[in-house]
């Protein structure tokens, strides 16, 4: 009982002991500390005093450059690298900084980081209703003395700042970022479909997928071939990628280029300062085309949609070279070339034409096909099981023709909608599928 008693007199005099003015750990308010860390945030963005270079990642792990410049009136000017216009006209919005859950930076007015988000596909390439999975509202993660990171409160896009040297904001206002963008055109002037840049002894294929900007690169080191794969951005009058290649002790951060020769073929470019060549090729390194044949096939075959072509073959520099898009039969004109594996046991190659006067669509011509796939290679060869329906003279009997041709193709994932079939007899000939339907 006397030790109850004990007990009970020390709980009074602990609780007595207690002062109102002990209970606030924090000698602010939560109001009070949310706008101080505002306005360190809001010092922080604003006290570079050449900007900030930005990478962003976005949802589907596209890779692009920025430039930002803030200022204490909440504006800032931009650059991007998401086209030339992009990269050589600055663009100025505002910005807010704001508790939203926790300390958010929001770019709100439209701005190049919308044209990311934009969900009209029209607008960026992307998706329609998703754009390309980018942000203009980010949380705040870090802030250091020289760098920011940030991720998007919607894609969950990782935005990093650092920030800019003289030389940096020099770059993209003498528009060499704008070069970049402009000589990368002319990667795509290669006739052959595979290419791959020599550097210090040792050739690396380049596989770019421009529509979430990564490239694969691809290389043989002894008996063994690596590949990986790397966000790219434009910079310094060329290509760059997130992460450079390292093979043993050489690195390749990317390359800047010099020129392009349309009638040799060759694109002169540097790396590390160092001069080095792109060039075409007719063979592939990348240890994938063993596997992409069948991959391309089963994701037909298990499926009720289809593989489509809206252009036909692509022959030495041209789409559409034989002209397959002209072809029309009264009131309906071609509008797709499908390809459907394992239709009732055999595979459906056929031309799509669609009515002008009801937009109905129809087959017009056709075969059924069987595809074989060498394992050790990935070589795919069709051949004519049935004519389904006659193929007329002139553009379709054409394409018909090159498309049974007997030495057979690579097949290359160029995105994740679409595949190349690369001719093996010649590579200044492919046909590009849509996965579509």
């Amino acid at each position: 009982m006397n030790k109850n008693l004990i007990y009970f007199l020390l709980a009074i005099t602990f609780i007595a002991s207690c002062r109102k003015d002990d209970d606030n750990v924090f000698d602010k308010s939560p109001d009070e500390r949310l706008n101080e860390t505002l306005k360190n945030y809001q010092a922080a963005i604003t006290g570079s005093p050449y900007g900030w270079n930005a990478n962003m990642i976005t949802g589907d792990g596209g890779s692009y450059r920025f430039y930002f410049s803030f200022n204490d009136s909440n504006r800032v000017q931009m650059y991007s690298d998401f086209d030339s216009t992009t990269a050589t006209v600055i663009k100025e919005s505002s910005y807010r900084l704001k508790a939203l859950q926790q300390p958010s930076l929001i770019f709100d007015t439209y701005s190049y980081l919308h044209i990311l988000s934009d969900p009209d596909a029209g607008v960026n390439g992307g998706t329609y209703g998703q754009g390309l999975k980018g942000d203009f509202e980010f949380r705040i993660d870090t802030v250091t003395a020289d760098s920011i990171s940030l991720t998007g409160r919607f894609n969950g896009s990782k935005l990093s700042l650092r920030k800019a040297a003289q030389a940096d904001r020099s770059i993209w206002a003498n528009k060499q970022v704008t070069n970049g963008v402009v000589n990368f055109k002319n990667y795509w002037k290669f006739l052959l479909y595979f290419r791959r840049l020599t550097y210090s002894g040792t050739q690396y294929e380049l596989q770019f997928d421009t529509t979430v900007k990564k490239v694969t690169v691809s290389w043989t080191s002894g008996a063994n071939t690596q590949s990986v794969t790397r966000g790219y951005y434009f910079w310094a009058n060329g290509v760059y990628f997130s992460d450079p290649v390292v093979n043993g002790s050489a690195t390749v951060p990317g390359f800047s280029i010099t020129s392009f020769n349309a009638g040799s073929q060759i694109m002169n470019v540097t790396v590390n300062g160092t001069a080095a060549t792109i060039t075409g090729f007719s063979t592939p390194i990348n240890p994938d085309v063993r596997n992409a044949s069948n991959r391309w096939w089963q994701q037909g075959a298990a499926s009720d949609f289809y593989w489509i072509s809206f252009d036909g073959f692509h022959v030495n520099g041209v789409d559409d070279a034989y002209n397959i898009k002209s072809i029309k039969n009264d009131t309906a004109k071609f509008y797709f070339l499908l390809y459907k594996p394992n239709t009732n046991g055999v595979d459906a190659f056929f031309t799509i034409y669609r009515d002008t006067l009801d937009n109905s669509l129809d087959v017009e011509s056709g075969s059924w096909v069987s595809m074989n796939v060498t394992s050790s290679s990935g070589r795919a060869r069709f051949s004519e099981v049935q004519e389904r329906s006659p193929w007329p003279a002139g553009a379709a009997t054409t394409t018909r023709n090159q498309m049974f041709n007997g030495s057979g193709y690579y097949i290359v994932q160029s995105s994740s909608f679409s595949y190349d079939m690369v001719s093996i007899a010649d590579a200044k000939v492919w046909i590009t599928w849509f996965w579509l339907f």
